[in-house]
């Protein structure tokens, strides 16, 4: 299982930034971004903005074809490319959601 502080604070290690200038992209506090590194898991919302602040695909750690779901070296830029990945990855959530409502009001009626 993926441990996504870890995660963070490896790319913020590996990118030299410090944790207050961190804090501030994030509009959080120290000790929120203290606390997010001991987090095993993450609001999506959150991460996406770590992600967009940091440059880096996070969500990228999770995909099946990462089975490993390591990062042996943060790349130092991904581009906008984990922008479109995770909009994709948003469309297909929503659209699992519609049809398990549809089927939620089928058996309901």
């Amino acid at each position: 299982m993926i441990h996504i502080g870890k995660k963070v604070k490896e790319v913020i290690d590996a990118k030299g930034i410090s944790v207050t200038l961190f804090a501030k992209k994030i509009n959080k506090s120290r000790s929120v971004v203290y606390d997010i590194f001991e987090r095993e898991s993450i609001d999506s919302f959150l991460l996406y903005k770590i992600s967009e602040e940091l440059d880096f695909n996070f969500f990228e750690l999770f995909e099946l074809n990462n089975p490993e779901n390591i990062v042996a070296e943060p790349p130092a830029f991904y581009g906008d490319g984990w922008k479109i990945k995770y909009m994709d990855l948003l469309e297909k959530y929503n659209k699992l959601l519609e049809t398990k409502v549809e089927v939620y009001f089928k058996e309901k009626a």
